[in-house]
């Protein structure tokens, strides 16, 4: 009885062992060293010009992909030089503008733990999937207009919109919703750069459209998101407080009873869709105790129980698998 007492102890130490070694990077040989471009500080810099036009045109050739985004299509001055250099007198001497500015540039005066942190990620990242290339990571002030940038080969993150969920501007947006804006915060930021990272490079290509394939995708990226940044607390990855991520944890059968029993897994309704996996103050089919985009999190969860259990699956055929049924089948997902 001890010798088989022994052996199936081996047999669990072994299975961990192998789930372990499947999962953990060895990134001593990649190099890489994240540095974000300041694009925040070189435009703030244009304010004290004393020749706009050129000093313009200096900071165009410096960011060739992103200045155009951002004068274009994030702060929206235009797409001309000429339109662009009319603008830009007025803006400098906007006072909210000069707030947002003023408070972004000192909240991030020093980012060198933000780029050993994206360091660390993105040389994970390169471990498990190495043909992916790695974006200029930049920084800039988006007006309250958008938290990520994607463009050509950069992310760009929007700094103003991670200031905190209590910086006294955010309150006086229309739009700025509670639910909202309680992941404005600086702890947020790490994790949304490598979120959106991995949604651009693995974007959303189901074999079916139904809520179950939704579900899977938004897991896999919440996964892979927890793989790459294995420091980082679930909850911050998820969006989610403390307490919500408890409730989650603690309710996590009732909803994926409601799932099962209004038959929701297989449904093509968009506006459904919408209800379990969009921002909002709850997740609609749950109760109003539930915090917004709870599909997502049994979403996680799924892949999470997937992952462990087929020990021998890679990140990378996680991402390539696009049969979301396959997936819950073989997870054997049941929560208690």
């Amino acid at each position: 009885m001890r010798k088989i007492f022994f052996a199936c102890i081996l047999m669990i130490l072994a299975v961990g062992c192998r789930q372990k070694a499947s999962r953990t990077a060895d990134v001593s040989g990649i190099d890489l060293d994240i540095k974000i471009a300041r694009f925040d500080r070189d435009f703030w810099a244009l304010r004290d010009s004393k020749d706009l036009g050129a000093d313009l045109d200096r900071l165009f050739a410096k960011y060739p992909r992103f200045a155009p985004v951002y004068f274009g299509g994030v702060v929206y001055f235009g797409n001309s030089r000429d339109t662009i250099l009319h603008v830009l007198p007025k803006f400098f001497a906007d006072s909210v503008a000069k707030q947002l500015y003023t408070d972004a540039l000192k909240r991030y005066e020093k980012v060198s733990d933000i780029e050993k942190q994206l360091t660390n990620a993105f040389k994970r990242g390169k471990y498990f999937f190495p043909q992916l290339s790695v974006p200029q990571i930049i920084m800039c002030v988006s007006l309250l207009n958008q938290n990520m940038i994607v463009a050509d080969s950069l992310i760009a993150a929007g700094i103003d919109k991670y200031l905190g969920a209590d910086y006294r501007l955010y309150s006086q947006g229309a739009d700025n919703y509670d639910y909202l804006i309680r992941n404005w915060k600086p702890e947020k930021l790490v994790s949304d750069y490598i979120s959106v990272w991995l949604l651009t490079e693995f974007p959303y290509t189901p074999a079916n459209e139904r809520l179950l394939d939704e579900m899977i995708y938004k897991g896999k990226i919440l996964y892979l998101t927890a793989l790459l940044l294995p420091d980082e607390k679930p909850n911050i990855v998820m969006g989610y407080s403390d307490e919500q991520w408890q409730w989650c944890k603690e309710n996590e059968k009732a909803m994926w009873q409601t799932l099962i029993e209004n038959r929701h897994l297989f449904s093509n309704d968009y506006t459904l869709m919408i209800k379990y996996l969009n921002d909002s103050p709850f997740t609609q089919p749950f109760t109003q105790e539930s915090p917004g985009r709870a599909g997502q999190y049994i979403g996680w969860q799924i892949v999470d129980a997937y992952m462990s259990r087929n020990i021998d699956v890679t990140p990378q055929q996680l991402i390539d698998n696009t049969d979301a049924q396959q997936i819950l089948e073989k997870s054997g997902y049941n929560p208690r």
